[in-house]
């Protein structure tokens, strides 16, 4: 499902916006870094416990935004489901995300208290943007 327009926007530097469902059904919105694996799922970081995680114990579906940060006029927005939490690995991946975004081996703050989690997406429907260039003028 993930041509290559959508790995490109996915593997660059670029932050996610997450919506996720509270159980008095307002979306709850929240800015992550964003990763996808072999099989084009959609993979999220966090920690057990955090409001988005919560959220998704009794809603899987969820919305991912895309802004690239070099061309805000590329999108991509993402609906699908959480397919799976998983906790092994978690940390390393959290590390690998680190490097992408912060140039750091390691993430730099960890908090003892808290097990990470890879929120696992399976996406099922995605819309691209791209406003070609000459019409970016008329915006």
């Amino acid at each position: 499902m993930l041509d290559e327009k959508i790995l490109s926007i996915l593997s660059r530097k670029n932050f996610a916006s997450i919506a996720t469902i509270m159980p008095n059904g307002y979306p709850h919105v929240t800015h992550v870094w964003i990763d996808y694996d072999q099989e084009h799922n959609i993979l999220i970081n966090t920690a057990i416990g955090r409001l988005k995680e919560r959220n998704t114990r009794t809603n899987k579906q969820v919305a991912i935004s895309i802004v690239d940060s070099k061309n805000p006029y590329e999108t991509v927005s993402i609906m699908g489901v959480i397919i799976g939490k998983i906790t092994k690995g978690a940390q390393d991946h959290f590390d690998k995300l680190a490097k992408k975004y912060l140039n750091l081996d390691k993430y730099p703050i960890i908090n003892s208290n808290e097990q990470r989690v890879i929120l696992k997406i399976k996406p099922e429907k995605i819309f691209y943007n791209l406003i070609p260039l000459e019409a970016k003028e008329s915006v």
